[in-house]
């Protein structure tokens, strides 16, 4: 049994231990490059997400951490039957005196049985905290930002990919501080719209970001001084509603 590191907020370490899925990159499907005009395309940069208007809560925003000896429930499986494989590889991460930015790259396949049609993927970026299910149902409810780049067909198996450069203000960065330092996890919400004959439909995912950690957990991304990292890793995370569905 395994206890959380002192210091860090036991929210943290659940949403990190329980809420995230690793990638893999073993795919179902076989990636196939997309028409030049994507694939030739300049990184996507989408506005950050809007923070979503928070009633007061209840109880206290930070919970207290769990008792020593309590190891984090095993993480969730990932649903089934998905019409869409969405791999994120991050790439890059710079943290300066305004913002944060992270570049990475976006590979989407269908794994429908039909093709789909003029897909649109629409991102946006925030940071984690103990709101963040509620602030992801509604990114997905009523996503705000514009569609990157211009909508693209897949036939059934096939795959893209796409580069995408996100930015997340500084003052919209819910912090952390660990021993005295301030840190936060970038989260990528990803929703893609596609038309399937005569109806449109819609699919989301979403991930968490962060560099190479400890038995299978993120790493933070400090912001007490400008830094670039390179070494970073990505986790899906599934909020509550979605596993318990």
């Amino acid at each position: 049994m395994t206890s959380s590191p002192p210091g860090i907020p036991g929210w943290l370490w659940a949403l990190v231990g329980a809420g995230a899925t690793a990638l893999a990159f073993g795919g179902i499907w076989m990636l196939r490059r997309r028409r030049r005009a994507v694939e030739d395309a300049e990184p996507y940069e989408a506005p950050a997400a809007a923070p979503l208007p928070v009633p007061a809560p209840a109880m206290p925003a930070r919970p207290v951490a769990p008792p020593p000896g309590i190891s984090p429930p095993p993480p969730p499986a990932a649903p089934s039957g998905e019409p869409f494989e969405i791999l994120l590889h991050p790439g890059r991460i710079e943290v300066t005196e305004r913002e944060v930015v992270l570049d990475f790259e976006l590979l989407v396949g269908n794994s429908q049985s039909s093709a789909a049609e003029n897909i649109r993927v629409l991102m946006a970026m925030m940071s984690a905290n103990p709101d963040q299910d509620r602030n992801i149902a509604g990114y997905h409810a009523n996503p705000l930002a514009d569609s990157a780049g211009t909508p693209f067909d897949l036939a059934a198996g096939a795959g893209g990919r796409m580069p995408v450069r996100l930015a997340l203000p500084r003052e919209l960065i819910h912090v952390v501080q660990v021993h005295g330092r301030p840190m936060f996890v970038p989260m990528v919400m990803v929703e893609l719209k596609w038309r399937a004959g005569i109806s449109i439909r819609r699919f989301g995912m979403d991930f968490m970001i962060g560099t190479p950690g400890q038995g299978g957990k993120l790493g933070p991304i400090w912001l007490d001084r400008n830094q670039q990292a390179s070494q970073l890793s990505a986790t899906r995370y599934l909020p509550r509603q979605a596993v318990a569905a």
